[in-house]
Protein backbone atom coordinates (compact mmCIF):
# COMPACT_ATOMS: atom_id res chain seq x y z
CA UNK A 1 0.00 0.00 0.00
CA UNK A 2 1.62 3.64 -1.05
CA UNK A 3 1.88 6.17 1.57
CA UNK A 4 -1.24 8.14 2.46
CA UNK A 5 -1.58 11.75 1.94
CA UNK A 6 -3.86 11.80 5.47
CA UNK A 7 -1.42 9.89 7.32
CA UNK A 8 1.77 11.32 6.24
CA UNK A 9 4.69 8.86 7.19
CA UNK A 10 8.38 9.59 7.52
CA UNK A 11 10.59 8.35 4.38
CA UNK A 12 11.27 4.40 4.85
CA UNK A 13 7.62 4.06 6.52
CA UNK A 14 4.76 2.26 4.55
CA UNK A 15 1.19 1.51 5.21
CA UNK A 16 0.63 -2.32 5.05
CA UNK A 17 -2.99 -2.35 6.58
CA UNK A 18 -5.95 -0.47 7.67
CA UNK A 19 -8.55 -1.90 9.91
CA UNK A 20 -11.66 0.17 11.55
CA UNK A 21 -13.67 -1.31 14.32
CA UNK A 22 -15.93 0.98 16.49
CA UNK A 23 -14.37 3.95 17.21
CA UNK A 24 -10.78 2.92 16.29
CA UNK A 25 -9.28 2.62 13.40
CA UNK A 26 -5.65 0.56 13.37
CA UNK A 27 -2.88 0.84 11.22
CA UNK A 28 -0.09 -1.50 10.58
CA UNK A 29 3.17 0.37 9.45
CA UNK A 30 6.43 -1.17 8.17
CA UNK A 31 9.86 0.02 7.52
CA UNK A 32 11.14 -0.62 4.52
CA UNK A 33 14.69 -0.20 5.16
CA UNK A 34 16.66 -3.37 3.76
CA UNK A 35 19.02 -2.73 7.09
CA UNK A 36 19.23 -0.92 10.32
CA UNK A 37 22.25 0.91 12.74
CA UNK A 38 22.58 -0.78 16.08
CA UNK A 39 21.47 2.26 18.67
CA UNK A 40 24.77 1.41 20.53
CA UNK A 41 27.57 1.03 18.28
CA UNK A 42 25.95 2.74 15.26
CA UNK A 43 26.92 -0.11 12.87
CA UNK A 44 24.56 -0.95 10.20
CA UNK A 45 23.22 -4.72 10.40
CA UNK A 46 21.01 -6.86 8.15
CA UNK A 47 21.18 -10.03 10.95
CA UNK A 48 17.58 -11.10 12.66
CA UNK A 49 17.93 -10.19 16.32
CA UNK A 50 14.47 -10.41 17.27
CA UNK A 51 10.87 -9.93 16.65
CA UNK A 52 9.15 -6.30 17.79
CA UNK A 53 5.74 -5.45 17.70
CA UNK A 54 4.93 -1.80 19.22
CA UNK A 55 1.90 -0.17 19.32
CA UNK A 56 1.30 3.82 19.87
CA UNK A 57 -1.33 6.32 20.04
CA UNK A 58 -1.48 8.57 17.13
CA UNK A 59 -3.88 11.75 16.45
CA UNK A 60 -7.80 11.07 15.47
CA UNK A 61 -9.06 10.66 12.36
CA UNK A 62 -12.60 11.47 11.81
CA UNK A 63 -13.47 11.43 15.40
CA UNK A 64 -11.71 7.77 15.95
CA UNK A 65 -8.45 6.86 17.88
CA UNK A 66 -5.70 5.87 16.08
CA UNK A 67 -3.47 2.69 16.81
CA UNK A 68 -0.56 2.50 14.83
CA UNK A 69 1.13 -0.93 15.19
CA UNK A 70 4.88 -0.86 14.23
CA UNK A 71 6.02 -3.75 12.81
CA UNK A 72 9.83 -2.38 12.61
CA UNK A 73 12.60 -4.58 10.82
CA UNK A 74 13.32 -7.05 13.45
CA UNK A 75 16.96 -5.66 13.73
CA UNK A 76 18.28 -4.96 17.16
CA UNK A 77 14.93 -2.85 18.15
CA UNK A 78 15.06 -0.05 14.91
CA UNK A 79 14.73 3.51 16.51
CA UNK A 80 12.25 5.40 14.13
CA UNK A 81 13.21 8.94 15.61
CA UNK A 82 11.01 11.11 12.83
CA UNK A 83 8.00 9.06 14.11
CA UNK A 84 8.13 7.78 17.79
CA UNK A 85 10.47 8.46 20.64
CA UNK A 86 12.06 5.61 22.20
CA UNK A 87 9.87 4.11 25.01
CA UNK A 88 7.21 6.36 24.22
CA UNK A 89 3.55 5.41 23.98
CA UNK A 90 2.52 7.89 21.54
CA UNK A 91 4.17 9.55 18.39
CA UNK A 92 5.70 12.64 18.42
CA UNK A 93 2.77 14.87 16.17
CA UNK A 94 0.19 13.26 18.61
CA UNK A 95 2.55 15.04 21.89
CA UNK A 96 2.65 17.94 20.05
CA UNK A 97 -1.08 18.27 19.64
CA UNK A 98 -1.67 17.56 23.31
CA UNK A 99 1.14 20.10 24.15
CA UNK A 100 -0.83 22.74 22.05
CA UNK A 101 -4.20 21.79 23.99
CA UNK A 102 -2.32 22.01 27.19
CA UNK A 103 -1.03 25.60 26.47
CA UNK A 104 -4.38 26.67 25.12
CA UNK A 105 -6.27 25.49 28.41
CA UNK A 106 -5.09 23.75 31.27
CA UNK A 107 -5.25 20.28 33.07
CA UNK A 108 -9.12 19.29 33.34
CA UNK A 109 -9.82 21.96 30.49
CA UNK A 110 -7.29 20.27 28.35
CA UNK A 111 -8.56 16.86 29.04
CA UNK A 112 -12.24 18.16 27.90
CA UNK A 113 -11.36 19.49 25.14
CA UNK A 114 -9.01 16.42 24.12
CA UNK A 115 -12.02 13.93 24.19
CA UNK A 116 -13.94 16.32 22.20
CA UNK A 117 -10.93 16.44 19.61
CA UNK A 118 -11.14 12.05 20.12
CA UNK A 119 -7.93 11.88 21.87
CA UNK A 120 -7.48 9.78 24.62
CA UNK A 121 -5.83 11.33 27.74
CA UNK A 122 -5.64 12.29 31.40
CA UNK A 123 -4.68 15.61 33.60
CA UNK A 124 -1.49 14.52 34.29
CA UNK A 125 -0.46 13.30 31.11
CA UNK A 126 -1.68 17.08 29.79
CA UNK A 127 0.71 18.90 32.50
CA UNK A 128 3.29 16.59 31.83
CA UNK A 129 3.43 17.71 28.19
CA UNK A 130 3.49 20.85 30.02
CA UNK A 131 6.13 20.46 31.83
CA UNK A 132 8.65 18.50 29.50
CA UNK A 133 8.84 21.76 27.53
CA UNK A 134 12.05 23.07 27.23
CA UNK A 135 13.02 26.56 29.31
CA UNK A 136 13.12 29.70 26.90
CA UNK A 137 16.76 30.44 26.75
CA UNK A 138 18.17 32.99 29.32
CA UNK A 139 18.06 36.63 28.01
CA UNK A 140 19.70 39.84 29.79
CA UNK A 141 17.27 41.62 31.87
CA UNK A 142 16.65 45.15 31.40
CA UNK A 143 14.30 45.64 34.16
CA UNK A 144 13.21 43.60 37.07
CA UNK A 145 11.09 43.70 39.53
CA UNK A 146 10.67 42.00 42.89
CA UNK A 147 7.95 41.69 45.59
CA UNK A 148 7.59 40.04 48.85
CA UNK A 149 5.08 38.54 50.00
CA UNK A 150 3.28 35.94 53.34
CA UNK A 151 2.29 32.48 52.03
CA UNK A 152 0.82 32.16 55.99
CA UNK A 153 0.70 35.68 57.92
CA UNK A 154 4.28 36.10 60.11
CA UNK A 155 5.81 32.48 59.21
CA UNK A 156 6.27 31.38 55.51
CA UNK A 157 7.67 34.10 53.29
CA UNK A 158 8.25 34.33 49.40
CA UNK A 159 9.57 36.77 47.00
CA UNK A 160 9.15 36.84 43.43
CA UNK A 161 11.43 38.10 40.67
CA UNK A 162 10.06 39.28 37.04
CA UNK A 163 11.24 40.23 34.04
CA UNK A 164 8.90 44.12 33.50
CA UNK A 165 9.83 43.82 29.78
CA UNK A 166 8.51 40.80 28.94
CA UNK A 167 6.05 40.08 32.03
CA UNK A 168 7.48 36.46 32.82
CA UNK A 169 8.72 35.27 36.89
CA UNK A 170 12.21 34.82 36.46
CA UNK A 171 12.41 33.02 39.89
CA UNK A 172 10.52 32.26 42.77
CA UNK A 173 12.32 31.73 46.36
CA UNK A 174 10.56 30.77 49.83
CA UNK A 175 11.96 31.47 53.02
CA UNK A 176 10.55 29.53 56.29
CA UNK A 177 10.74 30.91 60.11
CA UNK A 178 12.88 28.34 61.68
CA UNK A 179 10.49 27.77 64.33
CA UNK A 180 7.62 26.47 62.03
CA UNK A 181 7.28 22.52 61.69
CA UNK A 182 5.91 22.45 57.83
CA UNK A 183 8.43 22.27 55.42
CA UNK A 184 8.03 24.86 52.54
CA UNK A 185 8.13 23.03 48.84
CA UNK A 186 7.32 24.99 45.70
Amino acid sequence: MENNPLLPLPEGMQIDQIQASGNQVSITVVATHPTSCCPLCSQPSRSLHSRYRRTVRDVPCGGRCVQLALCTRKIFTERLPDLVRPWAQMTIRSCQQLTAVGLATCGKGGTRLAARLGMQTSRQTILRRIMDLPDPPVESLLYLGFDDFSFRRGCRFGTILVNLESRRVVDLACQCDPDEKIRCTI
